[in-house]
């Protein structure tokens, strides 16, 4: 099996690269090179403010969200180039670890159910990292399982009353 990238990835993988090389936040490559996901801590800055403004930066050069279609703030890349871009990204991929759930798990679900005037709404600041979502699943003695969940939302004239409990929310701390 021949793993080597075709003309056109290895196009992409160029460009990728350099823009990479142009514009990651060199000053913390040796801090999130030693970290690990979920632990990454930077000396002397915020490491919320720099996730955030790094997705800006890949957000407003066509890098944020690749696998989404353009229109909502991806860039309708195929899944390899997804894999090259991840590469090449290296330790600075890291700070990408606080978009997880609306990048992987929210922002897919609404482009497959959401009206349009929802997915447009909310799907570019979800990319840029201007909003970041968190997961409300866990229950007592339900743990992650959707389908164990007692919590219900019942309509109320115009509003909806919410009736349950949690015991943990992933991503949370960082959640808009």
């Amino acid at each position: 099996m021949n793993f080597d990238d075709t003309p056109q990835e290895a196009a992409f993988r160029s460009e990728a690269k350099a823009w990479i090389a142009a514009n990651a936040p060199k000053q913390y490559e040796e801090e999130l090179r030693k970290s690990s996901l979920g632990r990454t801590q930077l000396k002397g800055a915020n490491i919320l403010e720099v996730a955030k403004a790094w997705q800006k930066k890949k957000a407003d050069a066509g890098w944020a969200c690749l696998h989404w279609p353009k229109e909502y703030g991806g860039r309708g890349a195929t899944p390899i180039e997804r894999v090259i871009w991840q590469q090449e990204e290296g330790p600075f991929g890291k700070l990408s670890g606080m978009f997880i759930i609306g990048h992987g798990m929210c922002g897919p679900t609404m482009m497959a159910f959401a009206s349009e005037e929802q997915k447009r709404s909310y799907l570019p600041p979800l990319a840029s990292g201007e909003k970041i979502w968190c997961q409300l699943f866990s229950e007592p003695a339900g743990g992650s399982d959707v389908a164990g969940l007692r919590t219900r939302a019942e309509k109320n004239g115009d509003d909806w009353i919410i009736n349950g409990q949690k015991i943990w929310t992933s991503g949370a701390h960082y959640s808009d």
